[in-house]
């Protein structure tokens, strides 16, 4: 009966979206809850004549986190079914609404990450969507064993026929999905992530030491947001040095990262480390305004936001070579690419710091606008694909 009605056409006569709640609900330090949230939020606000956006929420305290947003609160909402235990809890939530369910339908149900649950097609929608980002959920090293990292990978490198589009931040994200789940170039779509959140807002200051050359680290204390090798590097340095230098480490610490990172910050004068595990936007666009280097040490990124973001800014940076940030921004001239790994290079750049300044923002944030890396011109181009799979159904069903 279920797959009977799954070409059933939607009551409202408009494309219904609908996304994944606990993809964005309280990550609002995750770049890719960020990337599906700003999404939604232009959807919400842009294109609610053509496009009803439903959010599929898991809980009563997803619902209260969404009613209490002023843009996602008017999104129609979804309550998957409650369902008794722990183990398995959100798959069999989601597979109980499949099966249950067989009057409303969904144009599109979009999955931010590539973490699907097996047959994820028997849920009452026409196409599924999955934003992947990269390869990282194979590539990027783990301190420890995840079984269901292993499974999402499993699923999705037998079964990413299903998706109707997959969606990729950047080139170097399509050569690892390419290499590592074997899905041919031609079945994925670039679109890149924004970065003019911050150009908008008004900088809340914070307290900086200007007598000092301010050097801005960011990344969670994982092993690939390799924070500690910036660390080592700064502990390597002549003591006159480093009391030339302020650190301000930005990321939360992870279960596991501890030992990796606490250790190194141990080793450092607390009068020259300043150590935050969350920013606002108003206090990172301050921070990145003021830094003499924002250094972004992540091995492994799809896209990078954190340099993105600091170079929208004005700032000079550092990033990891061969990563999107080095591949997009590396001809500006206060742009500095290096292996991140390497604690020879990492003291090098250190040394130089006194050496960079300040760029023109304006400039910068031209290059970002032509290069289509604005929330608004990326949410145009997923608009685009909605939109797209309906006409390509009108022309199917005629």
């Amino acid at each position: 009966m279920f797959l009977r009605n799954r070409k059933k056409q939607s009551n409202s006569g408009m494309l219904k979206v609908a996304w994944m709640a606990s993809a964005f609900v309280g990550r609002n330090a995750s770049g890719t809850a960020q990337t599906a949230k700003k999404i939604v939020e232009h959807l919400i606000i842009n294109e609610s004549h053509r496009i009803s956006v439903v959010l599929i929420l898991k809980n009563e305290n997803e619902l209260k986190w969404i009613l209490q947003d002023k843009v996602l609160c008017k999104a129609s909402t979804v309550l998957l079914p409650n369902v008794y235990g722990r183990l398995l809890r959100s798959s069999r939530q989601y597979y109980k609404y499949a099966i249950k369910n067989n009057s409303e339908i969904f144009d599109v149900l979009h999955f931010s990450v590539a973490r699907l649950y097996p047959f994820y097609w028997v849920f009452p929608a026409k196409n599924f969507f999955c934003t992947f980002h990269a390869g990282g959920e194979i590539t990027v090293p783990q301190d420890k064993f995840v079984f269901s990292r292993k499974i999402y990978n499993i699923i999705m490198q037998l079964q990413w026929k299903k998706l109707e589009k997959i969606f990729v931040d950047s080139e170097f994200g399509i050569k690892e999905i390419v290499k590592y789940y074997k899905i041919p170039r031609n079945k994925l779509t670039l679109i890149h992530l924004g970065t003019d959140h911050l150009w908008k807002i008004k900088a809340k200051k914070i307290q900086m030491d200007e007598s000092k050359l301010n050097i801005v680290i960011v990344g969670r204390w994982q092993r690939y947001k390799n924070v500690h090798s910036i660390l080592r590097g700064y502990i390597d340095l002549d003591d006159s040095l480093k009391d030339r230098l302020h650190l301000f480490l930005i990321g939360k610490p992870i279960k596991g990262g501890e030992n990796l990172v606490q250790p190194l910050i141990n080793q450092i004068d607390p009068k020259n480390l300043t150590v935050f595990d969350y920013l606002t936007d108003s206090e990172l666009k301050f921070v990145y305004q003021n830094a003499h280097l924002v250094i972004h040490p992540s091995i492994n990124e799809g896209f990078g936001l954190p340099a993105f973001e600091a170079y929208s800014e004005g700032a000079p940076i550092a990033v990891h070579s061969g990563l999107p940030a080095d591949y997009y921004l590396s001809s500006d001239s206060q742009v500095f690419a290096l292996d991140m790994t390497n604690r020879s290079q990492v003291e090098k750049l250190l040394l130089r710091v006194d050496e960079f300044r300040k760029v023109d923002s304006l400039k910068r944030r031209k290059f970002l606008v032509s290069s289509n890396i604005t929330w608004n011109q990326i949410s145009k181009q997923y608009v685009n694909c909605y939109l797209s799979v309906e006409n390509d159904q009108t022309n199917r069903d005629r």
